[in-house]
């Protein structure tokens, strides 16, 4: 049971900073550049981003590193829900855009 609870612990503070990640960093970018076509896609502002979207993604496992003495449950399963959460927000952050792009383009 243990396990469990961190393991979801993890999920939930994972998918928090996961949905946050890409609401901040990912959302506008992606939205302006289907609006304005090519032109909005500069390669330094996509490289800036997955910067960026990579050192949250770092400091994210790092606190859940070293929170992992300080939750009542599991440290380990909590870091490794936190880490499927972070990689499955990015996946639903792609399906979603991939959604925006097809209503997009039947518009």
């Amino acid at each position: 049971m243990e396990y469990a609870l961190g393991a979801v612990a993890g999920l939930i503070f994972g998918g928090l900073i996961g949905q946050l990640k890409n609401l901040f960093i990912w959302k506008k970018y992606l939205r302006e550049s289907a609006s304005s076509g090519a032109e909005a896609n500069t390669v330094g502002g996509l490289y800036a981003r997955a910067g960026i979207s990579y050192f949250v993604n770092i400091l994210t496992l790092a606190a859940a590193f070293f929170l992992r003495n300080a939750v009542p449950f599991h440290g380990l399963a909590f870091l490794v829900g936190t880490a499927i959460a972070l990689t499955v927000m990015n996946k639903v952050l792609a399906a979603s855009y991939k959604r925006f792009e097809d209503k997009q383009k039947e518009a």
